[in-house]
């Protein structure tokens, strides 16, 4: 057992951390403590031999503190909408999404220029690999339209 979210001797992402498919964690307001164990600690069905929590206290804590950090951010928004109006507070989303797509985009665009410079094409592709501890080999890919300012 190693702290962390991923032990160093991982090969795989199972090994990372539960795969839940779906599951109602808060049902009619009730954090459904009971039910979120039992997945937590039960042996997989897919027969990998990966063990349950290594800590399920600490499991179910973060769990209920991510629950409150929603409902906080819930009540937030919902008194925003008091204050300002539903239409404002869709008007800010709406640039806030804008804003972060056009920085990004930007972005893209400058670091494709950046990496292929002499090169007309409309498209440049980056690669990267690093490697786990045990020598395993991530790899990554991504294609740039340097027009759309698109990463594929």
């Amino acid at each position: 057992i190693s702290p962390g979210s991923m032990p160093p001797k991982s090969t795989r992402l199972a090994e990372e951390g539960a795969a839940i498919v779906a599951f109602k964690l808060v049902d009619k307001g009730i954090f459904q403590e009971e039910g979120i164990a039992k997945i937590l600690t039960s042996p997989p069905s897919d027969g990998e031999m990966i063990s349950g929590t290594r800590n399920l206290a600490d499991n179910i804590s973060d769990l209920r503190a991510q629950v409150a950090a929603n409902n906080n951010g819930i009540l937030l928004v919902q008194k925003l909408i008091e204050e300002r109006s539903l239409e404002v507070v869709h008007a800010y989303m709406e640039y806030i999404q804008k804003n972060a797509e056009t920085a990004v985009r930007k972005m893209l665009k400058n670091f494709a220029s950046r990496i292929d410079q002499a090169n007309a094409d409309s498209f440049v592709s980056v690669n990267a690999e690093d490697y786990m501890d045990n020598g395993s080999v991530i790899r990554l890919k991504v294609t740039i339209d340097k027009k759309s300012k698109i990463a594929l």
